[in-house]
């Protein structure tokens, strides 16, 4: 990555830095030459970023174009991080990489999720053990029927996440008065064991989105990775198209159509992730009073998403799963007395 600009310099190797990606070398212009071949060599991408329009590159894109790589030009100033206009900076730059190199996202995968039920690997076909608390219904027989929760809490996790949020939820005990909507970027052929992976050792009951269903006060319903989900005072509308975006579930999509119908009632907590995926959405909330709670990124496997969260100057509160358990109980309370 090229620039005339070290702060420009430093706000693009943040960026690439928050997907997971290797920065192979930085520097300015007229440093290029001092750069190793090994290190020239070895770069996938350029990324070109000039202020002074003045400078002479033609010696630059010589030795540029000789490596026969991508070139991207005509990115933009970086915005302050705290500005929300560096969201969709960061997308436009990370969409940009995408069209050469094609989906660059990390998401969960069905190993990762095997190694984080049991330590070690597990068999693929993971079984759901008798501390199960998967259901397929939210009042089936063997279970009273529970009261529609007044209060709605998105669990918002990407790269890390399921082992933050089960972390999180194995804290709670099962007569929270809440509701939770568990969104996750996994692979949709792995969401059924995301589902069961989670509901092991949990007290709280946790199920897949059906139709029309009610969000029921002390569950946890998985939103699901190819369907867009709205909200309406019939239930859950699953939709017959896919989420917008490269990425399902769009948290971004999903915060906004939970705001749009239960307004300061719904809540989210960002978890470990890549990326910035439910930023743009959140200073709407946040500006209404919803409450936005963040996992301390220190304490994430990824902790861009939270980052993102916390530089908008939108997180109330922040910790690890375990302290924002403990939080939320607290509020609970309150809120209950």
């Amino acid at each position: 990555m090229i620039s005339d600009s070290a702060l420009q310099r430093h706000s693009l190797q943040s960026a690439l830095s928050s997907y997971g990606l290797e920065l192979t070398l930085t520097c300015a212009p007229n440093t290029l030459e001092h750069q190793s071949q090994e290190r020239i060599s070895s770069v996938s991408c350029w990324i070109i970023d000039l202020e002074n329009e003045e400078l002479d590159i033609d010696a630059l894109m010589v030795t540029i174009e000789a490596t026969a790589v991508p070139v991207l030009f005509g990115l933009g100033l970086a915005p302050n991080k705290n500005d929300l206009s560096y969201i969709s900076w960061e997308r436009r730059l990370f969409g940009k990489l995408e069209d050469h190199f094609g989906n660059l996202m990390q998401v969960e995968t069905k190993a990762s999720l095997a190694v984080m039920s049991s330590g070690k690997m597990a068999p693929a076909n993971l079984a759901l053990t008798p501390t199960s608390r998967v259901t397929q219904e939210s009042n089936s027989a063997s279970e009273s029927p529970r009261s529609t929760a007044k209060e709605i809490w998105v669990l918002a996790a990407s790269l890390g996440g399921p082992a933050a949020v089960k972390e999180f939820l194995d804290e709670l005990p099962e007569n929270v008065s809440a509701g939770f909507l568990y969104a996750q970027h996994v692979d949709v052929h792995f969401s059924n064991v995301l589902l069961h992976v989670l509901g092991r050792h949990a007290n709280l009951a946790l199920r897949e989105m059906s139709q029309h269903a009610q969000i029921r006060a002390g569950e946890v319903l998985v939103v699901p990775v190819d369907r867009e989900v709205s909200f309406a005072a019939t239930g859950l509308q699953l939709k017959n198209r896919p989420w917008r975006g490269p990425y399902g579930p769009s948290i971004d999509q999903l915060l906004e159509n939970l705001f749009e119908y239960y307004g300061v009632h719904c809540h989210v907590i960002f978890f470990s992730g890549m990326g910035n995926d439910g930023s743009a959405a959140i200073p709407r909330m946040a500006s209404a009073g919803c409450k936005i709670w963040t996992q301390r990124p220190d304490s994430c496997a990824n902790g861009s998403m939270p980052q993102s969260v916390i530089d908008l100057d939108c997180s109330e509160k922040t910790g690890t799963p375990k302290e924002l358990a403990h939080a939320f109980l607290a509020l609970s309370k309150g809120i209950e007395n």
